[in-house]
């Protein structure tokens, strides 16, 4: 491949990129603001991403009170290949994110949280959840 084309190339990829990252989350917020009321976080762009009100409160049935204050949102993910050729879904964030996810996908909380979802988990959790989660891709 010619320079100029592998310039060409890396250009675009870098342009994509930062334009895919204006729409990705610049904070996050606790569960226990959202129980005070906030319903939006900031995006990089500077829009505004609003959360569905119904999304909320049933996360925050779902969620006992004594973690709102660990526990954030949105939701982050990262798609991506595994060798073997099959799909996953890496939950970002620290471990009180992982825990959250687990908390939502299998009722329960452990000390390690969800690394990572399969695409059957995934669709759970985006089918109860939509406005809640991001989605990103992995470069490998």
């Amino acid at each position: 491949m010619s320079e100029k084309i592998r310039e060409a190339i890396e250009k675009k990829y870098r342009e994509d990129s930062r334009r895919l990252t204006l729409y990705w989350p610049a904070e996050t917020i606790t569960l226990l603001e959202v129980a005070r009321g906030r319903k939006d976080v900031r995006l990089h762009s500077g829009d505004i991403h609003a959360f569905d009100e119904e999304e909320l409160s049933k996360l925050l049935n779902t969620v006992p009170p004594y973690y709102w204050e660990l526990m954030r949102l949105p939701v982050m993910l990262r798609y991506r290949r595994r060798e073997d050729g099959t799909s996953e879904y890496a939950v970002e964030g620290g471990v009180w994110q992982k825990r959250l996810v687990e908390l939502i996908i299998k009722g329960n909380v452990t000390s390690k949280g969800a690394e990572s979802l399969n695409v059957q988990e995934f669709a759970l959790l985006i089918t109860s959840y939509k406005s809640l989660v991001f989605v990103t891709l992995a470069v490998e």
